[in-house]
């Protein structure tokens, strides 16, 4: 039964013209690369972190989503330029995405202004034995081929930091490709066409003590057609070593965050979704694990003599 119920659910959203079609990360804030291309040269030189979620646990075919980003900035920290590679899992549908972003960074004494594009590649496929109909004859979905199809698109962003706020938008998705199948069946006609995703990020970090640095998040996420997405997140991080952390997403789920820091320039981050929507009773919640590579060039350990920003309270956070 709960094979049935996900295809059903899975299909629909996939062969909906409007709808959400991108995957979605609690630790939202350590993948801002994956939402915002102008993210690209904002940390440290050089900046690689894997992510994987496991959503859903107790669906067959619930989504699975691996990541994997790497960035760095270059001409003086003037701009910066990076690349992605994302594997999107959901029910009978794969989506395999390939990247590559830039972005123009204008320095003043206490914040940062960057602005970036991405361009990318989707390899979008249809595992036709996996999708269940109640009308065989649809025209749109042949059961019987594994059909795979090719999309381009692009993604736009802007983003404003310094150690302890930011703020950020950007639209995925903005030319609103279409993704073709059966190209060669006449009598088949699979259609995809993406909608934009606007993405929204507003941060800040504050302390009496910088040993121990709170961090609230407020993502938001927008695509013509589906309910407003919300997040709040609040992390303490306690000497730059580690941090726990909460979030409440609206009419979704509460989230549990921990993660370490290890030899200054790694970190493996936890993170727990426990659903509080109608969906509980059907599931046990979402997983999602993060290991993050950041090298210390710009920031000594301690000291920091090499403060970026000219009133810098704070040392680096992942």
């Amino acid at each position: 039964m709960k094979r049935i119920r996900i295809s059903i659910l899975l299909v629909h959203l996939a062969f909906s013209v409007i709808g959400q079609q991108m995957p979605y990360y609690t630790q939202n804030k350590s993948n801002a690369f994956m939402i915002n291309p102008a993210v690209a040269g904002t940390k440290r030189l050089v900046d690689a972190r894997m992510n994987y979620r496991m959503q859903w646990v107790g669906y067959e075919g619930a989504p699975r989503t691996y990541s994997l980003g790497i960035h760095s900035r270059f001409y003086k920290g003037k701009m910066g330029a990076g690349m992605y590679l994302m594997q999107d899992n959901v029910g009978p549908a794969k989506q395999m995405n390939l990247g590559a972003a830039y972005a123009f960074h204008i320095r003043f004494p206490d914040v940062e202004l960057s602005a970036g594009l991405a361009g990318n590649f989707t390899k979008y496929t249809l595992i036709g034995d996996r999708i269940f109909l109640h009308n065989r004859q649809d025209p749109s979905i042949d059961q019987n081929v594994t059909n795979s199809t090719w999309v381009t698109d692009a993604s736009a962003g802007i983003y404003l930091y310094n150690d302890r706020f930011h703020v950020g938008l950007s639209g995925m998705h903005v030319l609103q490709s279409t993704a073709e199948f059966y190209k060669a069946d006449t009598t088949k006609k699979g259609l995809i066409k993406y909608a934009t995703h606007a993405n929204f990020t507003l941060g800040y970090n504050y302390s009496q003590n910088p040993d121990f640095v709170w961090e609230s998040t407020l993502y938001g996420n927008f695509v013509a057609g589906a309910p407003l997405m919300l997040d709040y997140t609040l992390r303490l991080h306690v000497k730059e070593m580690m941090f726990g952390g909460v979030s409440l997403r609206l009419r979704d789920a509460v989230a549990l965050h921990i993660g370490a820091t290890i030899l200054n320039d790694f970190q493996v981050s936890y993170s727990y979704d426990i659903l509080i929507s109608k969906f509980r009773a059907y599931s046990s919640g979402s997983h999602e694990f993060m290991l993050a590579f950041s090298s210390s060039i710009f920031q000594q350990k301690k000291g920091r003599s090499n403060d970026k920003f000219l009133h810098q309270r704070y040392g680096y956070l992942f």
